[in-house]
Order: structure tokens, then C-alpha cells, then sequence
């Protein structure tokens, strides 16, 4: 069941960072403010100047707050998917109270017993997701506390990313003053809010065009099949009509906004002036070969999902293609898709008010996943946040190297943010991940078998 209050979603894209602040009240999801501000230090979706980012993002978190009316302290931040493993784990514990009632604590123990597996120093936990619990053999069940038994077991995936990134990225959301909240995997937040529960039951293809990038999430049987990120995006019809007009990059843009057709057959043979450098008076460029430079890009992206979602059989699902982004907003982008496709497409809007725009459908699933996290998956990451904690304590050479070490195989060295960072090995108490990215049981139990095939680039 959804928790009600009020959660803040946070997308740093590479063109701008967007932040939407919503209320969950009796299972409904409504905005209550939004913003959209110009990135900085952002490349590929990576940041890469974290000054130049927490400026972006605290001037996103302003406006947001003023059209809300409510102040942020906290934030739900999106991971893009490429940057992913996952491995499913599981544990077992004996049930040691006198009445053999499972408890919060018994299930945070199991959580802490399936941490087990040995990772690189140079991965960190971003969640675990409890699958099933088993409570003396009995299968199947999403909550057992409160149930009585000796024996409880645990199924679950174990998400990491690159440490380096995530200490990048929480560094940067607290510089811009504000704590992060959750850690919010984007293809599973992106799925979950865009299809309904047909399109991902019988499979769907969600296509986010973003500036700096594509990615791209494939579910079927309520299971992710499929995520990749293509390092192309919107950015890169801005540089290609750039350099065929040979005008600057920022009237490339304005061409693309206001002139733009994604689809040729469907552009005018009307003209208009630009600006080319060399040249003492504008050129006339009619707004079909406009469309051409830009088909050309986008075609070369979808070609390269196709091959992939070929590869993978993935292609002729019932509930076609989704997009969605700021990049899928340009004219004919669904008509395009559909020739290179072959398949139905169509072009997802949200149905806020004030935001019925595809640009604001990763931030709104942020949002909406935050609020719908259940109380188990809570606890669990209350266990992995524990374990975490215990790998950045000083290593004593005394009766606690054994015990130290255990931690450090069930979860490696994991950075986690406080204001005071050691710049080459950082140690920070996992506060941040008290209620890290987690999903409700039953979205979990659509992404069982998702090692195989998920992050197959």
C-alpha cells in the first residue's frame, strides 16, 4: 500500500534538471510544484562537475519550493540503468524469539544473512529487494511478520552501482543542500509509471529520449527483460544541424523547436532564414531538408535499439512502443519510430495538470516509486544500511577482524555522504540509504530471472 505525505523527485538530465514535488493522498498521486532548470556540469546523464551540477539543482529545488510551498529537505534521485548489477541472493535465519513470531527484527537478520555475496571495492549497494519470504517452507509470502515458525528464509536481488558515481551523485545533491532520500533505479520507476499493468503483463518496449542520451527498458510477464543506454540524444540533432547549416549551436536549437519534423514525408517545402557563419546575408533552408538532418540522427538511434531488441526477440511484444522524453516531443518522432519499427508506437503524456508534457515522465516516476515503498522493503534496506555502516568502522587488529571482515565480503567498501568526505577512500555513515531505492513487493516479483538479459548491452 502507498504511503501518504509528500515526495520530491529529482532528475539531473543532461540538458536540464527537473525537479516535481507530489502529495500521495488515498492512493492518488498530485503535484504540487514543478520546475525545470538548465544543467550544468552534467555529460551522458554523469556529472562531472559537482559544483556546476549543485547549482543547477539547488536553483531546480527553488523554484520548486516556491511553487509548491513547502520546503525540501529531501530528495528521490534516479540512477540511469547502464550502470547496474544485479544478482539475486538469499538467506536464512532460525526464529530464536520464545514465541516464535517473526518480527521487524527477524526480518531485517535474514536480510542481513543474504548479504553474502563478494563484490569489488569499486561497487556499492544501491538497494535489495525482497522477492519472497519462506517461513518453514511455506512459499510466497510477501510479508511474514507477525507469522509464526522456526525456520525463515529470504529470496531477493542484490542492486549495485559504480561507488564513484554514487558518491558523486549524493555529493552533489548535498552540496546543493538537501539530503537524498532514495536512490531510485530509473528503468524500474520508468516502467512501473508509464504502463499500465496489460502493456506489462504482455510486453512493452519503453523508449525515454532524453537530450544527452537514450535509454531504453523492455518488460514482459512483469519482468524487465531488457535495459541499455545509448550515449545519443537530442543534444546530438542539435550538433548535426549545427554543422550541416554551419550556424551556431544555439540557433541549431531554436531551428529544431521551431521548425523541426522528425518524419520527412510530413515537413512543408516552406522557407526560412539562417544565420550561417561566412556568410554576409542569411540562407533560405526549407524545412524538409530541415527534417531530413534531423531524421537522419534519430533513425540511427532506433536502428541501433532495433538490433538489439532483435537480438533479444523482443521486438514484436503486443504493447509495442512506449516513448517518452523531451526529444520524443518533436512532430512526427511516432511516425518515424513506427517506419523503423514496424510495430505500434505511441507517445506517452502524463495526465497531470500543468506537466502533460513526455520531458516530465522520468521525474514523475520518481515520485510516484518513492511513495508506493512498502514497510518490508524498508526494513530490509534498514538491514543493508546497517551492514554498510559496520564496513566503515576502523578495522581493529583485535577480536573484531573476523567479524569486520564478514561485513566487508556481505557488502564492500560503499561510500555513503556525511559533510566530512577522506577524498580517497570515503567513509561516511549510510544514512542516506535508510530508505534507499526500493521497490513494493509485488513490482519486485516482476523482475525475477532479470540476470540474464538485463544489462546485455
Amino acid at each position: 500500500m502507498a504511503r501518504e505525505g509528500f515526495f520530491t523527485g529529482l532528475d539531473i538530465g543532461t540538458s536540464s534538471v527537473k525537479v516535481l514535488v507530489a502529495e500521495q493522498r488515498n492512493g492518488e498521486l498530485n503535484v504540487i510544484g514543478v520546475s525545470n532548470a538548465k544543467s550544468k556540469g552534467v555529460k551522458d546523464g554523469i556529472i562531472v562537475d559537482i559544483d556546476a551540477a549543485a547549482t543547477a539543482i539547488k536553483s531546480a529545488i527553488s523554484q520548486a519550493e516556491e511553487k509548491a510551498g513547502i520546503s525540501i529537505k529531501s530528495v528521490n534521485v534516479g540512477l540511469p540503468g547502464n550502470l547496474l548489477q544485479v544478482e539475486p541472493t538469499q538467506g536464512m535465519i532460525p526464529v530464536t524469539s520464545d514465541t516464535k513470531e517473526i518480527t521487524d527484527q527477524d526480518v531485517e537478520n535474514v536480510v542481513k544473512s543474504a548479504l553474502t555475496k563478494s563484490m569489488t571495492p569499486d561497487r556499492e549497494v544501491i538497494t535489495f529487494i525482497p522477492e519472497e519470504f519462506i517461513v518453514d517452507g511455506f512459499q510466497g509470502i510477501r510479508d511474514p511478520r507477525g507469522m509464526m515458525g522456526v525456520r525463515l528464509e529470504m529470496r531477493g536481488l542484490l542492486y549495485t552501482g559504480p561507488r564513484t558515481i554514487l558518491h558523486n551523485l549524493r555529493k552533489t545533491v548535498e552540496r546543493a543542500g538537501v539530503q537524498v532520500e532514495n536512490v531510485i533505479i530509473s528503468p524500474l520507476a520508468m516502467v512501473q509509471s508509464v504502463l499500465n499493468e496489460g502493456e506489462r503483463e504482455f510486453g512493452t518496449t519503453v523508449i525515454d529520449m532524453g537530450a544527452g542520451q537514450t535509454t531504453v527498458a523492455t518488460i514482459r510477464n512483469q519482468e524487465l527483460q531488457f535495459t541499455n543506454i545509448l550515449q545519443e540524444g537530442g543534444d546530438y540533432v542539435t550538433k548535426d544541424i549545427s554543422k550541416v547549416l554551419k550556424t551556431s549551436q544555439k540557433l541549431a536549437e531554436g531551428l529544431k523547436l521551431n521548425y523541426g519534423e522528425a518524419y520527412p514525408p510530413l515537413a512543408s517545402k516552406e522557407t526560412f532564414q539562417v544565420e550561417v557563419i561566412g556568410e554576409v546575408e542569411p540562407v533560405e533552408v526549407t524545412e524538409n531538408y530541415l527534417s531530413e538532418i534531423i531524421s537522419a540522427r534519430i533513425k540511427h538511434i532506433f536502428e541501433q535499439i532495433k538490433q538489439d531488441l532483435e537480438r533479444r526477440h523482443l521486438l514484436d511484444l503486443p504493447g509495442g512502443i512506449v516513448l517518452i522524453g523531451g526529444n520524443a516531443i518533436l512532430p512526427g518522432m511516432v511516425e518515424l519510430a513506427q517506419e523503423v519499427f514496424g510495430v505500434r508506437v505511441k507517445l506517452y503524456v502524463p495526465n497531470q495538470v500543468g506537466i502533460r508534457n513526455p520531458a516530465f515522465a522520468h521525474v514523475i516516476s520518481l515520485s510516484e516509486f518513492a511513495g508506493q515503498l512498502t514497510e518490508v522493503n524498508l526494513l530490509a534496506q534498514r538491514a543493508v544500511k546497517g551492514e554498510v555502516a559496520l564496513t566503515h568502522q576502523p578495522i581493529s587488529f583485535g577480536g573484531m577482524i573476523q567479524k569486520t571482515a564478514q561485513f566487508v565480503q556481505s557488502t564492500p567498501v560503499q561510500p555513503a555522504p556525511t559533510p566530512e568526505v577522506d577524498p580517497v577512500a570515503p567513509t561516511e555513515p549510510m544514512a542516506d540509504f535508510q530508505q534507499a531505492s526500493q521497490n513494493k513487493p509485488k513490482l519486485a516479483d516482476r523482475f525475477r530471472g532479470l540476470i540474464g538479459s538485463m544489462f546485455d548491452e
